[in-house]
């Protein structure tokens, strides 16, 4: 049977190899190191690690589907919620939760009152970040990033003396 993000993950992975996207590779790891960045900050602040996986692996689905990052949040949530609708595995509370996440994923330097939409956030951003450590992080993520090095134990909070800035 398989649990709802084992097969969560098997509709995203037809996905991409359906559009035979030529950034496969970027796509899965770029879902699955958000959704694996979203496990581990949920647990370290007490939240539901399985709806924020399902925010990581969703987060960027309108890209997936679409091909276009213009506003790739707010559109990918009417997607992300179509998806776990027709899934009928996941209730509409958590849907709302999930795609209030999704919706707000790209507004970096906006703090959201909705846990779920700051870890998804953060989450996103270890990603960019993370990937490859030698390119500058984005002007508009430096301050989260900073953040959350010190959050996670990575660094102190003296500023930004090692991160390369866009």
């Amino acid at each position: 049977m398989g649990s709802r993000l084992e097969k969560l993950r098997d509709i995203i992975d037809n996905l991409i190899i359906k559009k035979q996207h030529k950034s496969s590779r970027y796509f899965i790891s770029h879902l699955y190191g958000v959704a694996d960045f979203c496990a581990l900050l949920a647990l370290k602040r007490n939240l539901n690690t399985e709806l924020a996986v399902t925010c990581g692996m969703l987060h960027d689905i309108y890209q997936i589907t679409h091909g276009t990052v213009e506003d790739h949040a707010k559109l990918g949530a009417h997607v992300a919620e179509e998806i776990l609708t027709d899934m009928g595995l996941y209730g509409k509370e958590e849907i709302a939760v999930i795609t209030y996440a999704i919706s707000k994923h790209s507004k970096k330097r906006t703090v959201h009152d909705q846990p779920y939409a700051e870890l998804l956030k953060d989450a996103d951003v270890l990603s960019h970040c993370l990937y490859d450590p030698d390119y500058p992080v984005i002007e508009k993520e430096v301050i989260r990033y900073e953040n959350l090095l010190v959050e996670l134990g990575c660094k102190r909070e003296t500023g930004g003396e090692n991160i390369r800035v866009v």
